[in-house]
């Protein structure tokens, strides 16, 4: 047997353990072997039944004077076995539900150890279904550090134990992938002493040791399979865009803004990239309101000026229509034309006129000034990446929100833009900002551009967590602002009404408030089941200031500019994380007036008042997100299509700095030595095992 042996070849296995190996993807040994245990129940502090105190997980070592089995009293089918431990300071009771076996197992006058929840019942003290081991036969091979592991239904710690202490040993076959030299330089423990460390522990540095190995692993590899993309890109060619220094200066000047610091050296750095003659992948990280989209401008209008193409893709149509008006407005008559194509609209802007095409042969000739080279700027959603649309020469591709885009999607766009050998240059942009951390990890294979100043003008917005008692008193404050004229966000987790999540719903909020609270002001609802033309002409009216208070899930989060809202208020605040909690702040404080955010949690226990109060303290988007990273994982701030990057780190943290700048380190090392790992055909084979293979393609 090796690693590559299937797991059915153990014995002791039935039907249904093989049915929840399969489920879990447990196939191989190997498969074992790399199956981490998610936590330990620590049997290493022992004491007396004299000392025992109710609630309090203990391990005894105890002597079996009595043990009997029935049936329970009023559930017939209930087994219940009773057992009373004793030692030199006292006796207790245990019991065990279901096993009566353990009348043969356990034998009257012999001691045993046992571990579990002590609990106080109307009968007195009880140790309820307690592991137990027979102490002077297993004290010596059962660690006090017991691993509990990831399973399934059907499949008992106690059978997952037995099979990976049945593989252990073949760790030793498995090659050490790392060189010698890296090990001591970071000081790593040997892969077969930290995969046996990893499971069974003898004391808990032995598993911080291991734990470090094997997390180092996970990044490494990622670092080498982001590491091998970039040195891809490097090698490939794209169109060389001069700076037209005339032009741009130009329409720099024409904007009714005066540009900050951060954006005027973003869009240089974008400018240098594009000059390169390599392909461009750079991400622009800012949060709401840092003036993403000006950036984009400056750079696309560059590119209309060289005579090449951009498109723009937005994840939803609200957002692109955003980012049309908005483009429209800066460049006015005198900028490239544009052109939205998203499911719902087709619209082109020109000499400053804005039209829309309807018809079957006027949307056709659109769609052939877009592949002739007669548009500049297109800007759309994923209705870009369709067959039917094509470029004479997209020389940009700017992607915003990327978080919201597999690679895949990305990908397909690009790939309208390579011609005669030549790719489009790649800008994505984000308005969730991104821990140092997670951008050296996920990021790794794009230069990274951050704006943290905020334009000028802009004021803190304030930030208060409301209780349920202080509802009344937040309402009295929004009425103010309503009474001079401003308007009102509300954001709900939900589009209707849930029993079951127990949190607000756009629906039963409208009601409530259109009929208990402001029943004098006008309302409206947007959600992800409103057409495209119905979510239009609603954000329309609130912009216009027909209606006052905007109801809505958090298809606001991105791309809604209303500067004369100053009031945002979050229900159910609790079931939001930190970064998409200031996504939503961002809406308000984008005029003049002082604004303010509101959040109304739904519980409030320790772990959500930490994160609430984190946002009442700081409207740093990055600071926030560091201390997000730390509370929710990466999941949060990246957003569904990009989980995969994380489907390979089961035990690295993006929170560890240190290790992750160690991997990387390491990574580049290894990388500038042996480009394609020919002279490391252990490592090579590690890295092409990686889950994350796909997603980084």
């Amino acid at each position: 047997m090796d690693l590559t042996t299937p797991i059915t070849a153990l014995s002791g296995l039935n039907r249904q353990h093989k049915a929840a190996l399969e489920f879990m993807g447990l196939k191989t040994f190997r498969d074992l072997l790399f199956h981490y245990p998610f936590r330990y129940d620590d049997y290493s502090t022992r004491i007396t039944l004299s000392q025992v105190e109710p609630g309090t997980e203990v391990t005894l070592i105890a002597q079996v004077t009595n043990i009997t089995s029935r049936k329970g009293f009023r559930r017939r089918r209930l087994n219940i076995t009773e057992a009373t431990l004793s030692d030199e300071t006292g006796t207790i009771k245990a019991t065990w539900f279901n096993q009566p076996y353990l009348t043969k197992y356990l034998q009257v006058g012999e001691t045993y150890r046992f571990a579990g929840k002590l609990l106080q019942t109307k009968y007195g003290l009880r140790l309820q279904n307690p592991i137990y081991g027979r102490e002077l036969a297993e004290m010596s091979t059962v660690n006090p550090f017991m691993p509990v592991y990831p399973s399934s239904s059907g499949l008992s710690q106690f059978v997952l134990r037995r099979l990976i202490k049945q593989v252990l040993p073949l760790a030793a076959d498995l090659a050490e992938h790392l060189p010698v030299n890296i090990l001591d330089d970071f000081d790593l423990l040997g892969l077969s002493d930290a995969l046996h460390s990893i499971h069974f522990p003898a004391i808990e540095q032995e598993y911080l040791t291991a734990r470090r190995r094997l997390a180092f692993d996970e990044l490494l590899r990622l670092q080498l399979s982001i590491g091998q993309m970039r040195q891809y890109r490097l090698n490939r060619l794209a169109s060389v865009v001069s700076f037209d220094e005339k032009k741009v200066r130009s329409f720099v000047r024409s904007l009714p803004f005066e540009l900050t610091d951060d954006q005027r050296r973003a869009a240089w750095e974008i400018i240098r990239d594009m000059e390169k003659g390599v392909p461009m992948n750079r991400l622009l990280d800012g949060y709401v309101g840092s003036g993403k989209t000006a950036v984009a401008a400056v750079a696309a209008a560059n590119v209309a000026a060289a005579g090449y193409q951009t498109a723009l893709m937005a994840p939803t149509e609200i957002l692109a229509l955003q980012h049309y008006h908005t483009l429209c407005e800066q460049y006015g008559s005198r900028g490239p034309k544009i052109v939205l194509w998203t499911s719902a609209y087709r619209r082109s802007w020109s000499s400053g006129k804005d039209v829309e095409h309807k018809g079957q042969a006027d949307i056709e000739r659109l769609r052939r000034s877009i592949a002739q080279g007669r548009v500049g700027l297109v800007i759309g959603t994923h209705a870009l990446v369709e067959r039917e649309v094509t470029f004479k020469s997209l020389a940009l591709v700017v992607i915003d929100e990327q978080h919201r885009f597999g690679v895949r999607t990305r990908r397909l766009l690009c790939q309208k833009g390579v011609a005669e050998g030549l790719e489009p240059h790649l800008l994505s942009m984000t308005a969730t900002p991104i821990p140092r951390s997670l951008a050296l990890t996920v990021y790794g294979d794009l230069d990274l551009s951050l704006l943290k100043e905020k334009p000028k003008g802009r004021q803190n917005i304030i930030t208060k967590v409301v209780s349920a008692r202080g509802k009344k008193q937040a309402y009295e404050a929004i009425r103010k602002e309503l009474v001079a004229g401003r308007q009102v966000f509300v954001v709900c987790p939900l589009i209707d009404k849930s029993d079951m999540l127990g949190v607000t719903s756009v629906t039963e909020e409208f009601e409530r408030l259109h009929i208990e609270v402001f029943p004098e002001y006008k309302m409206a609802m947007l959600h992800g089941r409103l057409t495209a033309k119905e979510k239009e002409a609603t954000m329309q009216s609130f912009k216009d200031g027909i209606c006052q208070i905007l109801v809505s899930t958090s298809v606001i989060e991105v791309g809604v500019d209303v500067p004369n809202a100053t009031v945002m208020c979050v229900e159910g605040a609790d079931r939001f994380g930190l970064a998409q909690l200031h996504q939503f702040r961002g809406r308000v404080g984008r005029g003049v007036h002082q604004s303010y955010c509101y959040l109304f949690p739904v519980t409030y226990g320790s772990a959500v008042r930490e994160r609430l109060r984190a946002m009442e303290a700081t409207d740093d988007g990055f600071a926030l997100a560091e201390k997000d990273l730390r509370l929710r994982g990466p999941g949060d701030l990246l957003g569904e299509e990009q989980s995969g990057y994380f489907s390979a780190l089961r035990l690295a943290s993006m929170a560890d700095l240190g290790l992750v700048r160690d991997a990387r380190t390491v990574a580049q090392r290894l990388l500038a030595e042996d480009p394609d790992l020919s002279q490391h055909s252990a490592l090579r084979e590690f890295v092409g095992t990686a889950v994350c293979a796909a997603h980084l393609e």
